[in-house]
């Protein structure tokens, strides 16, 4: 796995360790509660600070052993009350001939799945013409759920790279997209 660089503001996205030890995540995890409080100007609630921590360490879970994410980032901005918006990077050996149905079987969902997509081209200054992918559905329970989803074809490495997240709120990650698109221009890879 090549490594994913970002030139974004390092207080908007953080970096959300997948692997280590449980010390090392805790740490991060107190760091990440000090860095939300500082973004908000404000000290978080204890029941601010225990539902963070644990959807932090559910989604590190979820990403590292069922996704096999290879990196994570946290978007800072998102007010503490309510979940986290992490995005995820995921690389793939690319044994196959880039183009752009290639690049659309990375980042589109099944074509029997419910809801609603919206795929685009989308530019990126490091890996060129991608695409985006917007996708709204109803999760089992009856609430809407969003997610979205860049991809790239780095010819030069021989992988495709995808960064991916989804939110429970879409309006809250609708409001987010300059920011996440802003993101998605900023990473590179090492």
């Amino acid at each position: 796995m090549m490594i994913v660089e970002t030139d974004s503001d390092p207080d908007v996205w953080f970096h959300m360790p997948l692997r280590g030890t449980g010390a090392e995540f805790a740490q991060w995890m107190d760091l990440q509660l000090k860095a939300s409080a500082l973004v908000h100007r404000r000290k978080l609630t204890w029941r601010e600070k225990r539902r963070t921590k644990k959807f932090l360490e559910s989604s590190a879970a979820m990403l590292r052993d069922r996704v096999e994410a290879d990196q994570a980032f946290l978007f800072g901005p998102i007010p503490p009350q309510v979940s986290p918006l992490v995005l995820f990077t995921k690389q793939f050996a690319c044994d196959e001939e880039h183009s752009p149905l290639h690049l659309s079987l990375l980042v589109e969902p099944d074509p029997a799945a419910d809801g609603h997509v919206d795929t685009t081209p989308f530019v990126s200054p490091h890996f060129g013409e991608g695409l985006r992918c917007v996708r709204r559905w109803t999760r089992p329970d009856g609430g809407p759920i969003m997610s979205i989803a860049y991809a790239w074809n780095d010819a030069p490495r021989d992988i495709d790279l995808v960064l991916k997240g989804h939110y429970d709120d879409p309006d809250l990650l609708k409001a987010s997209f300059d920011a996440i698109d802003d993101f998605a221009k900023s990473i590179w890879i090492t």
